[in-house]
């Protein structure tokens, strides 16, 4: 009996991944335009002069003529500013932000100073440690831009590493973007990363911005989507070309408050959101946990078997398009892994104090 539960659950379980997954075999718009649109990049920055360093220069080699960027300074005590003044570039311009009203979040302050001052049809927003992954990222934007859409959703998977922790980070990067994207492209948005999203500057501007969120740490991507994208006015980026990498964190600690930082926006989501959300991660943790309780069946193996085997080739198609490449020697183990710390981590983050941005 035990074991037949168990394979319902696991049964549940990789039904809603391969829901998700048909996703992916859903034709995408595709602009008509050849207009070539003027985008700002903004860009929000506490001390992350060294990081700048590696960033801006790939931003000004962009392939594409038509942009510029803003880098707001988030009262900083390195020397970012000198730094990008020392580049005199017409296409840069600087933010030094010193003081953060007290009914602000210090990130969506950032943001907001700098969205108040451009004037590019779009708003690209990304993160001072990220990088594009290619010389296209903008012209691949602009490409995906149709008349009805006012926000395109991107993918920032982390830089590939040596340490586990990596791995594993690169994996769960990988789940989240699945899942957000897959939703996307069903019609149903519910989130997106603020390391490559765009926005549509009077789209932006009619919303108010971040003026309803103002005050939340975290929360200056996902909530402006919750609040705002619909089936007819959000585009999906896909592709590996499409991509902006990030670096992951260094220690587990690090890692966890990042990641509860996130998780503590999500009571903010839809019900619908958080019901699929829910499903995904508790069918997967009840799987995982009984497996103890299950593993001297005389069918347990063919069961595991075959779950991994779906995981797998489901993980494969939908990381080649959507552009992430994931270790799949280490997938049992860091699907495990995900299985158990997301919920847990999800639950720390309604038992702690709301962790800031930067310190």
């Amino acid at each position: 009996m035990i074991f037949f539960i168990w394979c319902i659950i696991g049964v549940i379980h990789l039904g809603i991944m391969v829901y998700l997954t048909s996703a992916f075999f859903l034709p995408m718009e595709k602009s008509v335009s050849e207009k070539e649109n003027f985008f700002s990049i903004v860009i929000a920055a506490r001390n992350e002069e060294e990081n700048l360093k590696k960033l801006v220069p790939k931003l000004l080699q962009q392939e594409y003529a038509n942009f510029d960027i803003t880098i707001s300074l988030d009262r900083c005590s390195d020397e970012s500013k000198s730094y990008l003044e020392g580049l005199k570039s017409p296409q840069i311009r600087i933010i030094n932000n010193q003081e953060v009203p007290t009914d602000w979040n210090p990130k969506k302050f950032a943001l907001q100073q700098a969205v108040e001052l451009i004037q590019g049809d779009w708003i690209v927003f990304t993160d001072a440690d990220c990088i594009p992954n290619s010389d296209r990222w903008l012209s691949l934007i602009n490409e995906s831009i149709t008349e009805q859409s006012d926000i395109i959703i991107g993918v920032s998977p982390y830089v590939k590493g040596g340490a586990f922790l990596s791995s594993y980070m690169r994996f769960e990067s990988y789940m989240t973007a699945f899942t957000y994207t897959a939703r996307a492209l069903q019609g149903k948005p519910y989130m997106g990363v603020g390391r490559n999203l765009s926005i549509r500057r009077s789209f932006f501007e009619e919303k108010n911005g971040y003026q309803s969120i103002k005050e939340i740490n975290g929360g200056d991507d996902d909530l402006f989507i919750q609040s705002h994208a619909t089936k007819r006015n959000t585009q999906v980026m896909l592709g590996d070309e499409s991509t902006v990498l990030t670096y992951p964190e260094k220690t587990w600690k690090d890692y966890f408050q990042q990641k509860i930082r996130h998780f503590s926006v999500s009571s903010r989501y839809k019900s619908r959101d958080q019901i699929l959300l829910s499903a995904i991660h508790s069918t997967h943790l009840l799987f995982i946990l009984s497996i103890p309780l299950v593993w001297t069946s005389i069918n347990f193996g063919w069961m595991l078997l075959f779950y991994l085997f779906i995981k797998l080739v489901g993980y494969r198609f939908a990381a080649s398009k959507i552009g992430i490449n994931i270790n799949y020697i280490l997938l049992p183990l860091v699907d495990m892994l995900y299985a158990v710390l997301t919920p847990v981590l999800a639950l720390w983050s309604k038992l702690v104090k709301d962790i800031p941005w930067k310190n």
